[in-house]
C-alpha cells in the first residue's frame, strides 16, 4: 500500500488554508457591506493562497506523476 501524497498534501493544505480564514475573521466586526464583499471575494482569495503554497512547495518536492493525475481528474 502506498500512500497517495499529493492528495493528502492538497488536502492538509485546504484544511490550513480553511483554519486560517476562520481565525482571521472569528473577533472581526464587519458590516453587512464588508460581509458581503468579503463572501464575495473569499474563494477567489482561498484559491490564490492555495495556488501560491502548493506551487512553493512543488518547487522543492517531486510527487509522483500518476498521483498527480489522480487528483487533477477529480
Amino acid at each position: 500500500m502506498k500512500a497517495k501524497e499529493y492528495i493528502i498534501f492538497s488536502e492538509a493544505v485546504e484544511t490550513g488554508i480553511n483554519i486560517g480564514w476562520n481565525r482571521a475573521f472569528k473577533h472581526v466586526d464587519l458590516t453587512e457591506e464588508q460581509r458581503k464583499l468579503l463572501d464575495k471575494l473569499e474563494q477567489s482569495i482561498k484559491d490564490s493562497i492555495y495556488q501560491a503554497v502548493t506551487g512553493q512547495v512543488c518547487e522543492y518536492f517531486e510527487f509522483d506523476e500518476h498521483l498527480n493525475q489522480i487528483q487533477l481528474n477529480d
